[in-house]
């Protein structure tokens, strides 16, 4: 004779169904017992309000959970999506600096060009006049000119260094939303 073993005891090889009616058998009869209980259309109403309560505080407690897992969830998708712009902000950010840094240095160097073209032709016309105050005959006219001509280089190299400082504080001016307000 064959046998099978299971964890706690060897059973026959042809009592398999044999076993499991019985066991069938011994399941009904235990439920059978248990419902004939002396006294089983009377409830317990203190054990029936203690066994609500739990059921109430269990589900409570599961509903709490899971509000603070959704919660969890919540604030880590939002954290999520606030690292998210921030990153784009910071890129965005990182890019506007570095073309406006080359827009305002192509500028100025465009600018510094241009105050010296304008200087250098001052300057060149400045010296022709001067070779021309020589050919004046009277000394008043020639010292009054001359004169003159100093206070014009002061005035335009001032106003030329004048333009170049105001042009660096617009560069580095910070414009922002309360500057328009």
């Amino acid at each position: 004779m064959r046998t099978r073993t299971t964890q706690h005891f060897p059973v026959p090889a042809n009592q398999s169904v044999h076993t499991g009616k019985t066991n069938q058998k011994f399941v009904h009869a235990t439920l059978t017992n248990h419902r004939k209980k002396i006294f089983s259309a009377m409830p317990d109403w203190t054990r029936y309000r203690l066994v609500r309560g739990h059921l109430r505080q269990e589900l409570e407690m599961g509903f709490d959970f899971r509000l603070r897992q959704l919660s969890l969830e919540l604030d880590t998708a939002l954290h999520q999506v606030r690292e998210q712009c921030n990153h784009a902000l910071v890129t965005g950010k990182a890019q506007l600096r570095k073309e406006r840094m080359e827009f305002f240095a192509d500028s100025y160097h465009d600018v510094t060009e241009q105050f010296n073209d304008l200087a250098d032709r001052f300057l060149t016309d400045l010296d022709r006049r001067l070779e021309r105050l020589e050919k004046y005959k009277s000394p008043v006219i020639r010292a009054r000119e001359e004169e003159r001509l100093t206070g014009s280089v002061d005035a335009f190299l001032n106003t030329l260094d004048q333009l170049v400082e105001e042009y660096r504080g617009i560069i580095s001016e910070q414009v922002g939303r309360d500057s328009w307000e």
